[in-house]
């Protein structure tokens, strides 16, 4: 949707929106601009979500069906977008369709009531907004780390989300001592785990769905150096109407004598389980960013 927007106007009138429009309204003209974008032949976002659904579905889609997947995950973007700015105003109505999985409930009581350290991965699966709003509601106050060097529209995202409750910091030296920090107190850290990263100091080649990819793996030095709890977390809109909150088990972050391979071992550790999620609700990944280059050559040549 930001691509048919300039930056700055695409947050006031989501905003605007989701204060006019019925749910059920708002969704279907989600779905539309969802349509749109589908349709784009000029849009890059747009081909950087066919080349990883590609490469997600194992190279088995042809043409027809790689459209039609882009279609699913265009829509579902659109919404996820139109459903957080709703939800932002209409906050009551959101907190009754929160559905918890056990192992968030027990997430939450490591966080609210024991205090333990904990590390909250996502994948950009499903409504991360929407997720991190309501862990906010539920007692949970992460610092959040976001991506450095933000824009001025993201900047102003971030601030929509630093109003619900979420300590918003783009990532750099001093929040990530500030992270460390945080963590060492007993409190949560939240950040991503599938957004392409261009920085030599920060990539590390990742085997993500079997292909190397360029992922971050700064992360992994947090959880090590204060003994965090990690898990990967996200939610989704049910058919149902109501707003599941997932995360997974503890994911066992290990020593190693070399630094590098330390880094990249637990970071495929972490993409592992992420991978898992992503494939069973592939249409709800909102990836618009190329993962992996070469897909895009492979596509081209699809019948």
């Amino acid at each position: 949707m930001r691509e048919f927007l300039k930056e700055g106007a695409a947050i006031k009138l989501g905003l605007k929106l989701g204060r006019t429009f019925s749910l059920k309204g708002g969704r279907r003209l989600a779905d539309v601009v969802g349509k749109l974008w589908s349709l784009s032949p000029t849009s890059q976002k747009l081909k950087a979500i066919k080349a990883n659904q590609w490469v997600v579905s194992g190279g088995t889609l042809d043409r027809k069906e790689l459209n039609k997947q882009a279609l699913a995950v265009c829509q579902s973007i659109s919404r996820s977008l139109f459903d957080y700015y709703y939800y932002y105003q209409h906050a009551e109505e959101a907190k009754r369709l929160m559905k918890l999985t056990p192992r968030v409930e027990s997430l939450i009581k490591d966080i609210v009531i024991a205090k333990k350290p904990t590390l909250i991965l996502g994948p950009h699966l499903g409504n991360f907004d929407l997720f991190g709003m309501m862990l906010a509601w539920l007692g949970v106050k992460p610092y959040v780390l976001s991506v450095p060097n933000p824009s001025k529209a993201y900047e102003a995202e971030n601030e929509l989300r630093r109003n619900v409750g979420l300590d918003v910091h783009p990532l750099s030296f001093s929040s990530f001592r500030k992270a460390k920090q945080m963590l060492r107190s007993g409190r949560s850290v939240v950040t991503g785990l599938d957004r392409p990263v261009e920085s030599e100091e920060t990539k590390y080649p990742i085997r993500f769905f079997g292909r190397n990819a360029n992922l971050p793996g700064f992360y992994i030095r947090l959880a090590l150096d204060t003994a965090a709890i990690v898990r990967v977390g996200f939610g989704l809109c049910r058919a149902d109407g109501s707003f599941l909150l997932e995360c997974s088990d503890p994911i066992e972050m290990k020593r190693y004598d070399d630094s590098y391979e330390e880094v990249v071992r637990n970071v495929e550790s972490v993409v592992s389980v992420a991978e898992r999620y992503i494939r069973a609700e592939a249409s709800h990944w909102a990836m618009f960013f190329p993962v992996w280059q070469e897909a895009f050559e492979e596509i081209e040549h699809l019948r």
